[in-house]
Order: structure tokens, then C-alpha cells, then sequence
């Protein structure tokens, strides 16, 4: 309890903070100083662990993973959202209210900014140390420790950049500097922190697979992998043939597919942290101090208001539904193929709740069309065993974990890289062989197995087979961005940016926000992204 309390009253500040550039103008208000805060390690420990739950807590609700989710060819707002909330409908329609101003782009981004920095600070402390310790022991830890900060900034920073493209490089020499540049850097510069900062990771985290909230090797060496796919070009860091050498280093046996695809996500099971596909997981509880409210975002509010209040698992506030793309089978013109198992894993069809089946909606018409299955958390239902009946529960106790990194995810990015570089026919082998197996139950049938593909060919099914396995996970976005398809698919398949038919290419970045460059000496108005 005293080691939680040296935290808050030294760092409270760092992950409280909101804008790029206030947080690092915010100094430890206790009596200790930076170098006594961020050279101990005893106090170094529970702040590592606290970017972790930070990492978790800015993806909470929909500031967190639900608004980077929309806007793509894979989820949409629902109707009720986009007519109700005057600041939201711009991340579908990629109009005018999609805007510097929105208080929904200033959540997004603030959310990782603490995490950067109080991660910035604990690597300097943790490097100072690293330099000057002798005894093995403490060095091993110091190692683990810092490696551990290097992964949660290089997470938060890739994300960021995604997203915002370039932003500031937090570099700190020295804990009591006061001069630290917060302009926003190339490309180059911020995807070499990054790299750097997975590379350290992948060579210093604990070895063998999560067992608790920190990331072992497997997952730095998995991003390795993927900065090495996701980078734009200008960065530098663009290279599937690197990229191929990292995921071919954790494809050899540590980690391997479940058999059963619905197994992943049954919050029943026994799968957290110990499941065999799970490379980097993210620890969420069904309680109010580890929920992820998720369920609340993807539930119908049909279900919502049919006076269960928020004790039934099915409802929700259809903020975030899958595209008509995203639910319908090819021969609908959607991405489905007869037989995936992955289908209604994902996705919800029918409405029976209670002995009710629910046919007419209550406030908008596509309340019972088909929504988001995968993140439901049965354990909120009012009927759940042994469970407490408590309000609120779809709103603040649903808490299944996040596999973010999932071994099924690796080997699509794999059979990408070798696709990209002129291995197409090992490429299918290796979707075929694994990933589509399992989607049909253990057995591809003849007609379902790639064949003859071109390279140009591979590049439209392999976008196709990641939504069918990754849908809803939070890689959609990034991958539209990566590969040049942003604009092209979310206005032939989002029913909102095709109805306003008003995206462009500089969509692909969100605004800097107003409150940003309002509080920042760094970053002005003529930082602005350009568009906007």
C-alpha cells in the first residue's frame, strides 16, 4: 500500500494529464525528486505495471477501441447514434464534423500520452541504472523492467502514429531536463523510436508465454514484424522481407492456433492467458475497476429497453454494427462463405432473449440487424450463476480479455509478407493449411482451398480473410491505412462515408486536436494536418 501511494502522490500528474504538451510541463508534486521516483526500483516496479493498466484503461469505451473501430469498411454507427450525437457522426460521414474541434478526437488522443511519457521517464531512470549497475541480479531486472516501458510507449506510439501520422518523439536524457522538444518529428524519427523501442523489448522481456498483464518476447518480436509491415514508406521501416525473418522467429512452436475459433472467445472458458494462439493479451475483469465496457457499444438497444435495464448481455446502444459487407455472405455481396465457422462467432443474427424473440425495433430500424457477437460477456446476464444482481452491468462490469495479438493474426501478416514478396503459392499454403482449416471446423473443403492465385489476387482475399478472422479487434483501420485501400472500401461499403460521399485521402489522419495545439508552445495551427 505504501509503494501505490509513493505513485500517486510522484506520478499522478504523468498519467492523469492529458495534453502532449502539458504532461511533461507537470513534475512530481511530493517531496521526493524525479531521479529519487524514477531511479528506484521499488518504485519503478508498480509504475511499470501501472502502464500496462493505463494501456488497458485508454481502451475503455468509446474513446478507447469503439470510435478507432468505426469509420471502416468492416463498422459503422449505428442509425440512432448518427441522428443523436452531434459530435460523433463525422467518423463515419468523413465530413466537415469530423474536425479539430471534436471532443471525440480529443479523447482519442489524449488517451496515450500519459502512458508515452510516464514511459519516457521510467526508460531514462531505467537506462541511468542499467549503465551503472554491476551485480547481475538487479541488472536482469532493470532490463525487464525498462523492456517492459519500451513495449507499452512503443504500443502507444504506434497506434498514435497510425492514426495522427507524425507526432512528437519523446526524448528525455535527463530526469530533471526541462527543455524537451514536443514538435511533431518525421516519420523516420518516430518510427525509429518505435522500432528501437520493440527491438530493446524483443531481446529483454521475459522469455515463454504471458502469464499476467506484461508482454513477453513473442509479442515485441510479433511488432517487430508488423512495424516492419504497417510503417509507411517514408519512414524507412517498410521491409516484408525483415518483417518475414520476425514472424518466422515466434512460428516455431511456442505458440499455435486453438482448434476451436469459438473457443477464443468464450468468456466461460478458461483461455486468459492461457491459451496457445494468445501473443499479447490485455487483462480486462467483469467487475467496475477492470471493465473494458465494450458490450454497452456493440449491444442493441432494442434488448437495452426491453426491461432488462443493463442486466442482459444482449443489450446495448448499436454505437458501434458491423457494414452490410461485414455481415452478409458473398452471395449477398457481402465477405461471408457458406460453412465458416467464424460467422456466427462474430456476429449476431437472431434476437431470443428470456423465451422472447425480438422482431421490431424501438427507436431505429437496424436495432435488430445483425450486430457484434464476439465481445459479448454473457456473465452480466441478470440470469448468469453466481453472479451478484447488480445494475449497470453491461455498462460497467463486462470484462472479457483482449487478445491483441493473436497467433492466427501473425500468420496472416506472414502469409502477406510472402505474398509481397513474390512467394504466392507458399503464401496460400500457409492461410490454407492453418487459418482456413480451422474456420472450417478442421477440414477446408476442396472448393474453399486458395488456388492459382495471382499476387495481385492474394492482396483483395487476404484483406477479405483478415475481417472473417480479425473482425472487430481493432486492426481494420490500420490495415485499410497500410495498404492504400482507406478511401476506396469504406466509401463502397460504409453506409454513412457512402452516403455523403465526401472521404479523401487525408482521412487516413485524424486532426490534431484544438486543445493540443491551444495548450502546446510545440505544436501550432500550422501543424495541423493537412485537410483540416
Amino acid at each position: 500500500m505504501k509503494k501505490i501511494n509513493i505513485i500517486l502522490l510522484s506520478a499522478a500528474s504523468l498519467f492523469g494529464s492529458y495534453s502532449c504538451s502539458d504532461f511533461l510541463d507537470e513534475r512530481p508534486k511530493s517531496s521526493l525528486s524525479a531521479d529519487q521516483v524514477f531511479t528506484d526500483l521499488e518504485i519503478l516496479e508498480p509504475t511499470v505495471d501501472g502502464l500496462y493498466k493505463s494501456f488497458r484503461d485508454s481502451k475503455v469505451q468509446r474513446q478507447g477501441f469503439t470510435f478507432f473501430m468505426i469509420g471502416t469498411d468492416e463498422a459503422q454507427q449505428g442509425i440512432k447514434e448518427v441522428l443523436t450525437y452531434a459530435s460523433q457522426p463525422g467518423l463515419d460521414y468523413y465530413n466537415g464534423q469530423l474536425n479539430s474541434a471534436s471532443d471525440r478526437i480529443s479523447n482519442m488522443w489524449q488517451g496515450k500520452w500519459p502512458i508515452i511519457n510516464a514511459a519516457s521517464l521510467s526508460i531514462c531512470g531505467l537506462d541511468a541504472l542499467e549503465k551503472s549497475e554491476t551485480d547481475e541480479a538487479k541488472l536482469k531486472r532493470i532490463k525487464v523492467l525498462k523492456a517492459n516501458a519500451c513495449f507499452m510507449r512503443a504500443m502507444s506510439m504506434f497506434e498514435v502514429s497510425m492514426y495522427w501520422g507524425e507526432i512528437p518523439v519523446i526524448e528525455i536524457a535527463d530526469l530533471n531536463q526541462t527543455d524537451i522538444d514536443r514538435s511533431r518529428r518525421p516519420l523516420s524519427e518516430v518510427w525509429k523510436q518505435i522500432f528501437e523501442d520493440f527491438e530493446y523489448a524483443s531481446g529483454n522481456l521475459d522469455e515463454g508465454k504471458q502469464t499476467r498483464p506484461r508482454a513477453t518476447r513473442g509479442a515485441a518480436i510479433a511488432m517487430l514484424g508488423k512495424v516492419c509491415m504497417y510503417a509507411p514508406q517514408e519512414s524507412g521501416y517498410r521491409d516484408f522481407q525483415k518483417a518475414i525473418g520476425y514472424f518466422e522467429q515466434i512460428n516455431d512452436g511456442r505458440y499455435s492456433l486453438e482448434p476451436s475459433y469459438a473457443t477464443l472467445f468464450d468468456e466461460w472458458g478458461t483461455l486468459e492467458f492461457n491459451s496457445a494462439e494468445s501473443v499479447f493479451e490485455i487483462d480486462y475483469e467483469p467487475n467496475d475497476m477492470g471493465r473494458s465496457g465494450w458490450q454497452w457499444d456493440f449491444g442493441s438497444k432494442t434488448l437495452g429497453q426491453a426491461g432488462y435495464s443493463e442486466e442482459c448481455y444482449l443489450g446495448g446502444w448499436d454505437v458501434i454494427m458491423p457494414t452490410q459487407y461485414a455481415y452478409k455472405t458473398k452471395a449477398e455481396g457481402g465477405v461471408w462463405e457458406d460453412g465458416d465457422v467464424r460467422k456466427n462467432v462474430n456476429l449476431r443474427y437472431e434476437w431470443t432473449y428470456d423465451g422472447i424473440t425480438y422482431t421490431v425495433p424501438t427507436d431505429a430500424a437496424d436495432e435488430l440487424d445483425p450486430h457484434v457477437k464476439k465481445w459479448e460477456d454473457r456473465r452480466i446476464d441478470r440470469f448468469a450463476p453466481d453472479y451478484s444482481n447488480v445494475f449497470n452491468r453491461s455498462y460497467y462490469r463486462v470484462g472479457k480479455n483482449y487478445p491483441m495479438i493473436r497467433f492466427a493474426d501473425v500468420l496472416l501478416c506472414y502469409a502477406e509478407c510472402l505474398n509481397e514478396t513474390g512467394k504466392t503459392t507458399e503464401a496460400m499454403n500457409v492461410v490454407n493449411n492453418q487459418v482456413r482449416k480451422r474456420a472450417w471446423g478442421g477440414t477446408l473443403p476442396a472448393d474453399k482451398e486458395w488456388k492459382g492465385l495471382s499476387q495481385e489476387q492474394f492482396r483483395t482475399e487476404i484483406m477479405d480473410e483478415r475481417m472473417r478472422e480479425l473482425c472487430f479487434e481493432g486492426w481494420r483501420r490500420m490495415d485499410l491505412i497500410r495498404t492504400g485501400k482507406f478511401v476506396e472500401l469504406i466509401k463502397e461499403r460504409n453506409r454513412w462515408a457512402k452516403e455523403s460521399n465526401t472521404i479523401q485521402e487525408y482521412h487516413m489522419r485524424y486532426p490534431i486536436p484544438e486543445t493540443e495545439i491551444n495548450n502546446s508552445t510545440d505544436i501550432t495551427a500550422d501543424d495541423q494536418n493537412p485537410g483540416y
